[in-house]
This record gives structure tokens, sequence and C-alpha cells, in this order.
């Protein structure tokens, strides 16, 4: 619109009465070309500012809800860690009692029921002589 404008006033000349009016709406035509521009091909200065602050905003939020995704990730590895010792804790000594049990029942059977009896009553032996020696030590 400006280029036909200006192929208009060089080959016409713009009147003296009209020639006010006409470098006002001149101006204002020019003073609006680049918003026009901005507008036809999609961009606009101000909305252009509020999409980068729009766009930071959300990176910013993007790095935040990362860090605590990591950190939880953490917790559950930690988590994840801390079960499998305690199961695997557990897990051995419910095997250990068992073999000891075992042996136990292993032992029971291939004793003498009397001999038992005497292993016993000399174990009661052993624990009494034990009991003195600690309160000796303790009076």
């Amino acid at each position: 619109m400006a280029i036909l404008l200006l192929l208009f006033l060089s080959f016409n000349e713009v009147p003296p009465v009209n020639k006010d009016i006409f470098v006002t709406v001149t101006g204002m035509v020019v003073g609006s070309l680049s918003v026009v521009i901005y507008t036809i091909i999609g961009r606009n200065p101000d909305e252009v500012d509020a999409l980068t602050k729009k766009v930071d905003s959300l990176q910013t939020a993007n790095d935040h809800l990362v860090n605590q995704k990591d950190e939880l990730e953490k917790m559950v590895i930690t988590l994840q860690e801390n079960m499998i010792d305690k199961i695997s804790i557990l897990g051995v000594s419910f095997i250990d009692n068992l073999i000891e049990r075992k042996k136990e029942m292993k032992l029971a059977e291939n004793y003498d029921p009397t001999e038992r009896l005497a292993a016993q009553d000399r174990v009661k032996i052993i624990e009494r002589k034990i009991d003195k020696i600690v309160a000796d030590d303790q009076s």
C-alpha cells in the first residue's frame, strides 16, 4: 500500500489544501505498517514477550519436577535395597533355624533316652555351678 502511495505521489501532486490531511494519513499508514507486517507473519512483539516468559516459567517448573522425580527415584531405590537386605536377613535366619532344628531332631533320634536324661542332669549341674559363681562374684 505504501508503495502504491509513493507511485501515486511521484505522478500526481497533492493540492496545498489537503496537504496536512494527506501527510497525517500517510504517517499513520507508514507507522502502522510494522504492526501489519507482524500480524501478517504472525508475530506480535507483546505476544512474543509473553510467550517467552511463559516458556521460561514452564522450563523452571519442568526442571523442578525433574529434580523431584530424581529424588523420588533415589528414595525408591534406597527403600528397595533396605527391603532386600531385611528380607535376606530374615530368610537367612529362618533357614538357619530350620537347619538347627533338623540337627536337634537328628541328635534326639540318635541318643538313647537314658543318655539324654543323664546329659540333661549334667547340664543342670553345670548351670547351678555357673549361677553359684555369678552369685559369689556379685557379693
